[in-house]
C-alpha cells in the first residue's frame, strides 16, 4: 500500500462526500476497502455494518408502524360497523314498537 494510493483513495472519497453523494461514497468504500491500510479497513467495515444495521432497524420500525396503522384502521372499521348494526337494531325495534 503506497501513500500516494491511499491519498488518491482519500481524495476520491472526499470528492464524493463534498458532492453529497452518500450512496456513491458507501459504494466506493465497499469496492475499495481492501486498498486502504488494515486499521482503516476495520473501521470502514464496522461503519458499513453499523449503517446496515441502522437501516434495517429503521425499516423494521416503519413496518411495525404501518402494521399498527392497519390494525387501527381495522378496529375503526369494526367499531363503525358495530355502531351501524346497533342503529339498525334500534330502528327495527322502534318500528316494531310503532315509535
Amino acid at each position: 500500500m503506497t501513500t500516494s494510493n491511499t491519498t488518491a483513495l482519500y481524495n476520491k472519497l472526499i470528492e464524493l462526500f463534498e458532492a453529497s453523494d452518500e450512496k456513491a461514497a458507501k459504494s466506493f468504500l465497499a469496492q475499495h476497502v481492501k486498498e486502504f491500510p488494515e486499521d482503516i479497513q476495520k473501521k470502514i467495515v464496522f461503519a458499513l455494518f453499523e449503517d446496515a444495521l441502522e437501516s434495517k432497524a429503521d425499516t423494521d420500525a416503519r413496518v411495525a408502524e404501518i402494521q399498527q396503522e392497519g390494525l387501527d384502521a381495522i378496529k375503526s372499521i369494526e367499531d363503525k360497523e358495530n355502531t351501524f348494526k346497533d342503529k339498525q337494531k334500534i330502528s327495527k325495534l322502534r318500528s316494531l314498537l310503532g315509535l
